[in-house]
């Protein structure tokens, strides 16, 4: 338990302990009960300690009640312990109803509050006036009816006048001054002790209801619980000392269970007029704070809503509203447009394009009307002037304002100008429009493209194709024996015929892998099948090179949906590529990874050939391109390879690299995607 809680409740109890000792020593002769035990304050001090502390805190209500009860004469220790356990039940009973078994704290705020405060006066009295009648009953002490009935009437009070204090604050309630106070207060002390002084005018007494209802009208729901707990202690006081109206032969003659009845009524009557009193004017006065509150964020709202436009009009179209945003887009001030009517805002043309719109008469009022009966939030585009007559677009929401009785009171409009994002909606309409024009043109170019380059091949084709026959059938001799010199132009003539067909090839497949309508013949394919087969293929080229060619591939099938030729392709340039990089003694390992359960399958090829320079390894995969060392060792080569590899591992998701140390190796390495063996649209 937090310090400052923990001293809060020690004062809590000893002052319980303190007025208890007072009633029970200032009960009337004859009494069972004391004379109005401070039952209120037992039951705060455990309504405020947190639950695990409450055991403790009854255990010592119990104790102080008992201790209080066993100073009187009268009371034996089992009957003051017996009234101490009945207090401490009172005052659980009274904590479980006040914070809803635990759940919440305490409040006064609204009418749920009061009525819950009522049920815990009384079912804590009753729970408390049980117990004092069962042990009335047990040890033969007194009347038990009369007993419980005078405990009930009592604790009742207690709990009315003294729980209240310990509600929980929910923040400033009084509206009055220090001065008012002070004279409050002091018409409160003077005017008790006055009125229960006499004992032959009750009508006295009434004197302190209107300060308690000042109280309750100026004052907050504690300080009038306050008031209420000074104004009963001076009535008991004053009556137990046989002043007051309330002390007259008609009471003193009674039973003496019942001679506190009086007082225990008035209090009672007092409680009940100022605690709903002050709870009725405190929740009024919190409404209209939060009204005021509410006002001005609304104010703060419309003042801070720079980039939208609020317009206000009463009933007969007037302008009573204008906001900085609609100052600021329409470039009036609010005092240029108060009094006038919106219309001002508007062309005919735009008054009559609404109008068709909404097919009402062309008028001004028709449209506004027309506008009002669209579903609420309906946005509307306007035409608004501004006061330099340049047009703006505003999106327009028209709503009408009906007070709370229901009557029309006129509009609020909030537009939002949209005259950038229509032009810039314009200006892309139009780049959209140039761009699909462009891709148009483009896909026709392409188709060009294909044509050219299939027509220039087949054209090319036809006759290097003739040369290389004629060729064989030269250097077989059928024209003629050749002699060393003739056969030597022959072999030149022929191999660079052939790098000639074999450039036409590249630019056949480079251009079709880069076609914008080929069709692949995509297909669950093995891997490992694929790469074989580039093997075998590329091996032979080896016979004539002191040259090692390693094949690493998995024992499983590594599936892949792709194009097989395109995919054996890709391997075959990397791999004869490496051969006419790698010089003799070398060694060639084409390896080929499986796909794990975050990785996709992998392709290397790794050489211990010459290497690439940093400046080169940008280029690699570029049309056409041809490293430093390409040029200086004399390698054949169109330069095509690496970027047909490159188009191949695009169309198949991959993603290609390569990294080199230059004189010492290279590795080509492609990542195909993880799931690429499933099929998917393509």
């Amino acid at each position: 338990m937090p310090k400052s809680l923990g001293l809060r409740v020690g004062v809590v109890l000893a002052l319980a302990f303190a007025l208890g000792i007072g009633s029970v020593l200032a009960a009337p002769p004859g009494g069972h009960i004391g004379f109005m035990w401070p039952v209120g304050l037992a039951s705060g001090a455990v309504a405020i300690v947190p639950r695990r502390h409450t055991a403790l805190v009854v255990t010592l209500v119990v104790a102080l009640v008992t201790t209080t009860y066993a100073v009187g004469e009268q009371y034996s220790l089992q009957i003051a312990l017996g009234y101490g356990i009945g207090v401490g039940l009172e005052a659980l009973v009274a904590q479980h109803i006040l914070t809803a078994g635990w759940s919440r704290t305490w409040q006064m705020r609204d009418l749920n509050d009061l009525g819950r405060f009522v049920g815990v006066c009384v079912g804590s009295a009753f729970a408390g006036a049980l117990v004092f009648t069962l042990v009335s009953w047990v040890y033969d002490f007194g009347v038990p009816l009369h007993v419980g009935i005078a405990a009930f009437g009592a604790h009742l009070v207690g709990q009315a006048s003294l729980l209240g204090l310990f509600r929980e604050h929910v923040g400033p309630e009084e509206s009055y001054g220090s001065a008012e106070r002070s004279i409050t207060w002091g018409l409160t002390l003077l005017v008790t002790t006055i009125a229960f002084i006499p004992n032959d005018v009750p009508s006295l007494a009434f004197l302190v209801l209107p300060l308690l209802g000042w109280m309750a009208f100026r004052g907050s729901t504690r300080e009038v619980m306050l008031q209420l707990v000074v104004v009963g202690a001076i009535a008991s006081t004053l009556s137990g000392q046989g002043l007051g109206p309330f002390s007259n032969t008609l009471w003193t003659n009674a039973d003496s269970e019942f001679q506190d009845i009086p007082s225990v009524l008035f209090l009672l009557a007092c409680a009940m007029v100022s605690i709903p009193f002050s709870m009725a004017v405190t929740m009024q006065r919190r409404s209209a704070v939060q009204l005021v509150q509410e006002q001005a964020r609304s104010e703060r709202l419309v003042q801070s809503a720079r980039g939208i436009a609020i317009i206000g009009t009463d009933s007969l179209g007037r302008i009573n509203l204008f906001s900085p945003g609609a100052e600021s887009i329409l470039g009036y001030t609010p005092d240029e447009v108060y009094g006038q009517s919106t219309r001002m805002f508007h062309t005919e043309a735009e008054i009559a394009r609404q109008a068709a719109e909404l097919g009402t008469d062309p008028t001004y009022v028709s449209v506004v009307r027309a506008t009002g009966e669209l579903p609420p939030g309906t946005a509307r585009i306007w035409q608004f002037v501004r006061k330099d007559g340049i047009p703006r677009t505003l999106s327009t929401i028209f709503s009408p304002i009906i007070d709370d009785s229901g009557d029309f009171v006129g509009y609020v409009a909030t537009a939002d100008d949209i005259t950038d994002r229509i032009d810039a909606e314009a200006v892309l309409e139009k780049a959209l429009h140039t761009e699909r024009r462009a891709v148009k043109r483009l896909t026709e170019i392409d188709q060009v493209k294909d044509q050219f380059v299939s027509s220039v091949s087949h054209e090319l084709r036809t006759p290097i194709t003739n040369i290389v026959g004629y060729l064989e059938l030269l250097m077989d001799g059928v024209y003629g024996e050749p002699n060393a010199r003739q056969n030597d132009a022959m072999s030149r003539i022929d191999m660079n015929s052939r790098r000639l067909l074999t450039l036409i090839d590249d630019l056949l497949t480079l251009s079709s892998m880069e076609s914008i309508d080929h069709r692949r013949r995509r297909s669950q394919v093995d891997l490992v099948t694929v790469v074989t087969r580039a093997d075998e293929i590329v091996r032979p080229s080896l016979l004539q090179r002191d040259l090692e060619m390693v094949l690493d591939v998995p024992d499983e099938p590594v599936p892949l949906i792709g194009d097989a030729g395109e995919l054996e392709r890709l391997v075959i340039n990397f791999a004869t590529n490496a051969v006419k990089f790698t010089p003799d003694g070398g060694r060639i390992v084409v390896r080929l990874i499986a796909a794990t359960d975050s990785e996709g399958p992998v392709l290397e090829v790794e050489d211990s050939g010459v290497g690439i320079r940093e400046e080169d390894r940008a280029k690699l995969f570029t049309r056409f391109f041809r490293t430093t060392r390409a040029h200086e060792l004399g390698v054949p080569g169109s330069g095509l390879g690496l970027s047909i590899a490159k188009a191949i591992a695009d169309v198949h998701g991959g993603r290609i690299s390569a990294t080199s140390v230059y004189g010492k190796g290279s590795t080509f390495r492609v990542e195909f995607p993880l799931g690429a063996d499933q099929v998917t649209d393509d």
